[in-house]
Formats: structure tokens, C-alpha cells, sequence
């Protein structure tokens, strides 16, 4: 019990240390009995809600030139369907809205400028699934991936803390990551840890105020770090409900909240 309280404390540290949520590889069997659908179904579905603060994604310039992006925060709150099979596979959509935020510096004409600009919740989906390569005693090994995009509409945006006009402005963010994870289970408690590799982008462009170097109203940043780490854990009586608590480091800096029901 000792691991299981070090694990929270430290994921809800992470809140405070502040790619998209990787979740626990144990989920396709974490919850054994559902509302409607038999146990010993080979198919039953989940729905349920997801929250992810991202704080700092760690992301810079391309293209433009070099330079790193000082801040990008991107708020969601989605929900989302799972399809399991045989209680060894999760296929899953993510349907929600999300907002972002970022300031970063450049130099044009030789003077060093600095932007910022925020964004409005846009809806933003993602499609994803996980697998339960192995089990070993309470361990289990899995692997899953996931794509999410999310067209964002610009709020305002200023130059040296001067607002100017975003008409015309786009935003468009994308990430795809993969992932390997592993749980074990403890009672009521399936702490995990692993490893990802994500690629995150956001594109901004058509804005009529130079926002990159050499000038140009278009800029493009990347992740700086593709690889990074994720530590959570899960809650469930394995009936009907289960709730989870996930944190993300090196490559980002984030906390999802998530639960799920079956039916």
C-alpha cells in the first residue's frame, strides 16, 4: 500500500511540476462487470469523461528559423466511447472542445519580439487503441497508440504586449504518439508507469503581422523532446465504474483526469 500512495502523491505532484493521455495499458480488463452487456461477452463499450491540462508542451520553432517556444498550454475536456474485445484490445474516439495558449520571441529587422496568443475551445477529436501484449501474475505489459486534432479559432494575440488583429488568423494542432506501459495490480488500486514517443505540431498562419523570424505571418513548432514519460493510476472495484489519474513528463509537462463506465 506504501507503492500505491507514492505512485498518487506523485502524479498529483505533477500538477504542480507542471502530448495527449496515454491511460493505464490494464484498461481493457480493469472493469470486469458491466450495466447490460455479460461478463463473458467477447464486446462491450465504455463511455466516459476525460480532462487533460497540459502546462507546458515543450515545443519549437521550424521552418521560421530556430528558436524555442517559451509557453504552450492547451486545456480539454473531451468525452469518450470505447469498443473492448475480448477483454485484451481498446479501439477509442475522443470528442470534445480544447484551447490553447502560447508566447514565444523572434527577431525581424533586428529587434528581438515577442508574441502571444490564445484561442478559443474548438471541438477536437482523436481516435486511438491499446493491447495487452502480456500478463504475469498481477503485471500486465501493453502497448497502444493515438492520433488527436483540433482546429482552434485565435482569441486575440499581442506583439510586445500590443493586441493586434487576429481576422484571417489560423491555428491547427495535431499529435500522434506511440506507447509501452506497465501495470501492476494492487486491490482496488492498477498503478502503471511507461515510456511514449509523440510528435506534436501547430501550424499557425494568415496572420498579417510578421510572428517569425525573416518576417513572415506563418509559424510552425514541433516538439523540442519526442520521447517522454508517464506515470498513473487507476481506481476500480472492477464493477461498472473505474476513475484514473495520469501525469506526463519530459517531453511535456501535463495531468489527465479521466473515468469510465461500462455497460
Amino acid at each position: 500500500m506504501r507503492l500505491v500512495a507514492w505512485v498518487c502523491s506523485f502524479i498529483l505532484g505533477g500538477t504542480m511540476l507542471c502530448a495527449s493521455p496515454v491511460g493505464n495499458p490494464a484498461f481493457p480488463q480493469i472493469i470486469e462487470k458491466g450495466f447490460l452487456i455479460p461478463a463473458d461477452y467477447w464486446l462491450d463499450i465504455r463511455a466516459g469523461y476525460e480532462g487533460d491540462f497540459v502546462s507546458d508542451e515543450r515545443l519549437k520553432q521550424e521552418t521560421e528559423g530556430s528558436g524555442r517556444v517559451d509557453s504552450y498550454t492547451q486545456n480539454t475536456n473531451s468525452g469518450t466511447v470505447t469498443f473492448n474485445i475480448v477483454d485484451r484490445l481498446d479501439i477509442y474516439g475522443v470528442f470534445g472542445s480544447s484551447r490553447m495558449e502560447a508566447d514565444w520571441r523572434f527577431s525581424t529587422a533586428g529587434a528581438l519580439v515577442r508574441a502571444q496568443i490564445q484561442s478559443k475551445y474548438r471541438f477536437l477529436w482523436g481516435a486511438g487503441a491499446r493491447a495487452i501484449l502480456y500478463e504475469w501474475g498481477q503485471a500486465i505489459l501493453g502497448v497502444g497508440g493515438r492520433y488527436s486534432s483540433s482546429m482552434p479559432k485565435p482569441s486575440w494575440m499581442t506583439i510586445n504586449g500590443t493586441p493586434v488583429s487576429v481576422s484571417g488568423g489560423q491555428v491547427r494542432w495535431n499529435e500522434w504518439q506511440v506507447d509501452l506501459s506497465l501495470a501492476y495490480k494492487i486491490e482496488l488500486f492498477t498503478p502503471y508507469v511507461g515510456i511514449k514517443y509523440a510528435k506534436a505540431s501547430t501550424q499557425l498562419k494568415g496572420f498579417g503581422v510578421p510572428i517569425a523570424n525573416k518576417g513572415t505571418g506563418s509559424l510552425h513548432m514541433t516538439s523540442r523532446t519526442p520521447v517522454g514519460v508517464q506515470v498513473g493510476c487507476t481506481l476500480s472495484t472492477s464493477r461498472y465504474f473505474m476513475f484514473n489519474v495520469e501525469g506526463r513528463l519530459i517531453d511535456e509537462e501535463a495531468v489527465t483526469i479521466s473515468g469510465d463506465m461500462r455497460f
